[in-house]
């Protein structure tokens, strides 16, 4: 096994952000999401889907950390980088939320150092 993998404890099957989280990622995902990738995540002309069977595949095996930062870098289109850590955080739980992922006890995290612990997996 390699340390990298050795280095990630977790999987998004262990509740790692909060229903309030996923509530709050999904008013910012309205605000400045949806003219990309639509209100029911299924993406459009403009964006690729964060749920389902065209997600879920490319980001199998990858961390959450990994996501965060693509959006964190590259999101909104228009004007990346421009929202906050926490905003950020939020609608990634709000992704994880929307593939059906279980909520936890505490928020996703805004640090990468611990988002890159934690694994996307498909199926449990």
């Amino acid at each position: 096994m390699s340390f990298a993998a050795a280095a990630v404890s977790r999987s998004v099957w262990d509740g790692v952000y909060t229903r309030e989280q996923a509530g709050r990622g999904q008013n910012v995902y309205r605000e400045e999401c949806t003219k990309c990738h639509a209100e029911t995540l299924l993406g459009g002309e403009a964006g690729p889907a964060l749920v389902g069977d065209e997600f879920l595949p490319k980001w199998n095996g990858k961390t959450v950390g990994d996501l965060f930062q693509l959006v964190r870098k590259t999101m909104p289109s228009d004007d990346p980088g421009n929202l906050s850590t926490r905003q950020y955080s939020d609608v990634v739980a709000y992704i994880l939320n929307a593939n059906g992922f279980p909520v936890g006890q505490k928020d996703l995290e805004r640090d990468i150092v611990p988002l890159n612990e934690i694994r996307i997996e498909a199926k449990r």
